[in-house]
């Protein structure tokens, strides 16, 4: 972006022609009404100024701009200076919750909890696996829309939750039998005015109340009827057959609307129930999160603006800037309607002290917020569209200075066609926008002017799913049609985006367009496990770390038989002999791999296979991966693996630009881009699609255990809880269009030249069209444009003009990879930082100590082996030395004067640096504590020197003043001979 401006400014203050100028400059002369020498003069001042004052020139994200005010205030919120952000959050969750699980058993509450919400799920026919519901649940810890929910639950116990729900059960029986009697009391009173079950229409009542009776309470199979209507209209018994009395059927109205709300407030209270074990927990899975956060000094990106609001933002603003080392004078923040609650009312004390104070020259701030409230498609990251439109409605102003606000008329995106097209769409589907807010936005907000560009075209596309068409198919055929059609005008493949709104359709995508040779570019194929020869060194490992695995051999065999003409020859032969194939035919010797770090090993079976000739990404990413795991959680196998598992889905190469390819992506991806020609297929999402949402709703806190919320599933029977539920969902509902809509806006708004649309007849069984589907939107659109008709499938509007040629493609310049040899003989290298750099360890290794290093790291015998095979793999010794360096370890371990020094169960302080009263500091190589006497041991090489003593009497006087008692003093030289020698 930085760039986009700078070369903007340059090419501006350069404009000597005003033919061949960007349309950008016109408009710029247009808008503040000068002529092209002064907007030249000025692009060149304002270039010098930049580049003058660079460092004040910051382009960031909000979320990067709050991660450097937390850093700066990391010392006062008490977390490390040199905190690593996490931005995959469901990794940490996941662990989280093994963790939480794997305490069942120790936890005598927690286990209770667990186990019986296991025993549920079994008897509700669902899994037993509990993990599940808890990872759903405990999502919630890292979205801002629940932040405010939850803080009402943080002083909650698992006692607390436990109470509720004793509470929600009994008042689930409750009102289970009260309902059981209510109706037995109705069928009884039917009988003694002398009716039949046959005097009702197809006994429709009394097979109603019979229904509760038998304790079948489900209000969707209680009320999908016309029951209430009938009821109301008096229209209760079969023709001929006369009411005992006006005021029976007034009656039985009665008992059957207050039979109705009893049901609907078992439905909740059920609702309730099925959150309330996942909801118990949730404080334990976000103290377990917090648990692992501490220890790898990590911080989650979506805590950032919680942290700010709760300890930063109250801050004078001068205060904050000090700390941060510079102010900002003028604020620009783009797509603002993606900007989230929290993330505004941070920034607003910043932007109100540049708004309201004065520079020395007595010019204030500025603050150029810019935003499309109908492209806000993240609400569920915390966007909220209604925060922009307040501001530009005047309704909200943070600040004492008046805004003023600007309309950008122009479209300088797309040609005329398409924009047409999108003004009179979404200004016809606004009507299907309950909310008045939402819908006076999409009028006014889709009267867009043309630019210079003409032309363009839309076409939309209604497939027809047959009795042997498969649905899918039939969008996949058309998608090809297209591209074809378009190829067939000179535009390239890489000039087409496919846009999806889900992963599972780019896949499908994908693949037949793959196996019609028409290349793609997806976030699927740019996953690094996309990749066979990655697939291949990950099984190499899965064959070290479990070598009986016949699939994992059955899979490394069928890569190395890949072009073979007896391949199943090939794998039956040497399925119990790939150890000895991999040595015979490779030069590669599994147990090798196995003694070196998996960097390393990876390396050398990437060269052993000859996997990489001259360049390949995915390796290249793949080994940035394995070294990245090696440096923040250990070398082992295992732990590749299992960090490997969780991320391989996730995993991914960055996509070149220039490729020859159509590119697929998701709606979601694509927002801010833009494309020659876009092909829009699966066209027909449900607007009111819910993935397993959640709605807070108010309780009682005096009926309900001091609880004031609690979380329910949002379902359409959440209207007849209550008013205030009713009123919640309506909200959310509204919400849902905008989202649906929104969603749909960013799509057809990515053309430049031509969109193509690709949805189906979706009718009913009556011939209408659904309104709630993008396909009923596009088929009202038409009907209202007065062009549907029933057998035509294709409406094209405008024309895709023919490119004159097809331009050259740009060539990529490859990065060769290349092995590091570390299996030369001659090649030596120190492969930890504390090896070069001045610290204990150079010292120690520098000096050939080594010895001396190693006992600084060993507290017991036990430890020798593992310590031996640590510095082994981080290449601190090689496996020539460990024999010898075991036996002299040993020797002094097993001393008879001092093997009791090395036993378990003394505490042990190697290294430890003491500071004394005068502030000196000393360093005792290991001082053994056994209740409040020490023993100080000082390993030395060479000969005997008086030096040594005088050291172990002033490390003796600091333990003295420390008020330890001091036992033995022991310097142990190690030459060829071990001698203690006790002072």
């Amino acid at each position: 972006m930085k760039t986009r401006i700078l070369d903007s400014l340059f090419e501006f203050g350069n404009v000597d022609d005003l033919v061949e100028v960007p349309p950008l400059f016109h408009e710029i002369l247009k808008e503040l009404e000068l002529d092209a020498p002064t907007l030249r003069q000025r692009s060149k001042e304002a270039l010098k100024e930049i580049l003058h004052n660079y460092a004040f020139f910051d382009i960031s994200t909000i979320d990067k701009f709050t991660h450097r005010i937390i850093r700066t205030f990391a010392k006062d919120l008490k977390i490390p200076q040199n905190f690593e952000v996490v931005l995959d959050t469901d990794l940490l969750l996941d662990e989280a919750i093994a963790r939480l699980v794997h305490k069942a058993g120790t936890d005598i509450e927690l286990t209770k909890v667990l186990l019986d919400f296991a025993l549920e799920k079994i008897d509700d026919d669902r899994s037993w696996d509990i993990t599940f519901d808890l990872f759903k649940m405990g999502k919630l810890i890292f979205r801002e829309n629940h932040t405010a929910h939850l803080e009402k639950l943080n002083g909650k116990s698992i006692e607390d939750f436990l109470g509720l729900k004793k509470i929600i059960v009994a008042k689930i029986k409750k009102a289970e039998l009260d309902a059981m009697e209510n109706a037995t009391s109705v069928l009884e009173s039917i009988r003694n005015e002398g009716l039949q079950d046959d005097d009702f229409p197809r006994q429709t009542l009394p097979n109603h109340f019979k229904k509760i009776t038998r304790k079948e309470f489900e209000p969707s199979r209680l009320y999908a009827n016309k029951l209430e209507e009938n009821l109301g209209e008096g229209n209760i018994l079969k023709a001929g057959k006369i009411l005992p009395s006006s005021e029976f059927a007034a009656k039985l109205l009665h008992s059957y609307l207050e039979l109705k709300e009893l049901m609907y407030y078992r439905s909740f209270l059920k609702n309730v129930y099925g959150n309330i074990v996942p909801l118990t927990v949730l404080n334990a899975i976000q103290k377990e999160v917090k648990n692992l956060q501490v220890e790898r000094d990590q911080l989650s990106i979506s805590e950032f603006n919680t942290l700010i609001s709760r300890e930063i933002k109250n801050q004078p603003a001068p205060f904050i800037y000090e700390r941060l080392g510079e102010k900002y004078r003028h604020y620009f923040i783009d797509e603002f309607q993606d900007t989230s609650t929290l993330q505004w009312n941070n920034l607003i004390p910043l932007v109100g002290n540049a708004l309201e104070s004065e520079d020395v020259q007595g010019k204030r701030g500025s603050v150029f917020l810019v935003g499309d409230a109908k492209q806000a498609i993240y609400r569920w990251r915390g966007g909220r569209a209604e925060q922009f439109l307040n501001l530009v409605g005047m309704e909200t102003n943070p600040f004492v200075i008046a805004p003023e606000t600007h309309n950008l008329p122009t479209n300088f995106r797309s040609n005329e066609e398409v924009i047409k097209f999108n003004n009179d769409f979404f200004t016809n589907t606004s009507i299907f926008l309950n909310n008045a807010l939402y819908n006076a936005m999409f009028v006014e907000g889709n009267q867009q002017h043309y630019n210079a560009k003409k032309g363009g075209t839309v076409q939309l596309t209604f497939i027809e799913k047959g009795e042997k068409n498969n649905k899918n198919e039939l969008y996949c055929e058309e998608v090809v049609a297209t591209i074809y059609r378009v190829a067939e005008k000179n535009y390239r493949h890489e000039e087409i985006c496919i846009l999806v709104r889900g992963n599972k359709e780019g896949v499908l995508l994908a693949d037949y367009l793959t196996q019609r040779q028409i290349p793609t570019i997806s976030s699927e194929s740019l996953l690094i496990n996309s990749s066979d020869k990655v697939r291949f060194l990950v099984n190499l490992m899965r064959h070290i770390d479990d070598p009986r695995n016949g699939e994992i051999i059955f899979d490394i065999l069928s890569f190395l038989s890949k072009g073979m003409q007896n391949r199943h020859s090939f794998i039956h032969d040497n399925l119990k002999r790939i150890p000895q194939l991999l040595k015979d035919d490779f030069g590669l010797e599994i147990e090798n791999l196995r003694r070196i770090s998996v960097y390393d090993g990876m390396e050398l079976a990437i060269k052993q296979f000859e996997l990489v000739s001259d360049s390949n990404a995915y390796i290249t990413y793949f080994m940035d991966v394995v070294l990245e795991v090696e440096q923040k959680e250990g070398t082992g196998i295992q732990t590749f693996l299992k960090h490997w598992e969780k991320k391989k889905e996730k995993l991914s190469i960055t996509a070149p630009e220039n490729v020859a390819a159509v590119r697929i992506m998701t709606i979601h991806k694509a927002k801010g881009l833009e494309f020659p020609i876009v092909i829009f297929p699966f066209a027909n999402e449900n607007i009111y699609k819910r993935m397993d949402k959640k709605l807070w709703l108010p309780l009682n806190p005096e009926t309900f255990n001091g609880f004031e919320e609690v979380l329910v599933n949002e379902k359409k029977e959440v209207t007849e809880y209550s008013h205030e539920a009713a009123q919640r969902f309506n909200e959310e509902e509204h919400r849902m269009e905008l989202d649906a809509l929104n969603v749909l806006y960013v799509a057809l708004t990515r053309a430049e030249k031509a969109l193509y649309i690709i949805s189906e007849k979706d009718l009913t069984s009556k011939g209408e069209h659904k309104t709630d589907f993008y396909s009923g939107l596009f088929i009202d659109y038409l009907k209202n444009k007065g062009l549907w008709v029933e057998n035509e499938s294709v409406y094209t509007f405008g024309e895709l003009e023919r490119k004159a040629s097809q331009e050259g493609i740009t060539h990529l310049e490859k990065i060769n990879f290349g092995p590091t040899y570390k299996d030369r003989a001659a090649f030596r290298i120190l492969t930890k930082s504390g090896m070069l750099w001045d610290t204990a360890r150079e010292d120690a290794l520098s000096k050939g100590n080594r010895i001396h290093f190693i006992l600084g790291l060993i507290e017991t015998e036990k430890d020798i082996n593992p310590i031996l095979s640590l510095l082994l793999r981080n290449g601190d010794i090689v496996s020539e030395e460990s024999d010898v360096l075991k036996a002299k370890l040993k020797s002094i371990l097993q001393h008879p004067d001092l093997s009791i020094y090395y036993k378990e169960g003394n505490i042990v302080k190697n290294e430890r640096e003491i500071i004394t009263k005068t502030g000196k500091t000393l360093r005792p190589d290991r001082i053994v504590l056994k209740g409040n006497y020490a023993t100080i041991i000082d390993y030395k090489t060479g000969k005997r020197n008086p030096k040594y003593k005088e050291q172990l009497y002033s490390y003796a006087d600091a333990l003295t003043d420390m008020g330890y008692g001091v036992d033995k003093k022991i310097i142990i030289y190690i030459n060829e001979e071990i001698v203690p020698e006790f002072i």
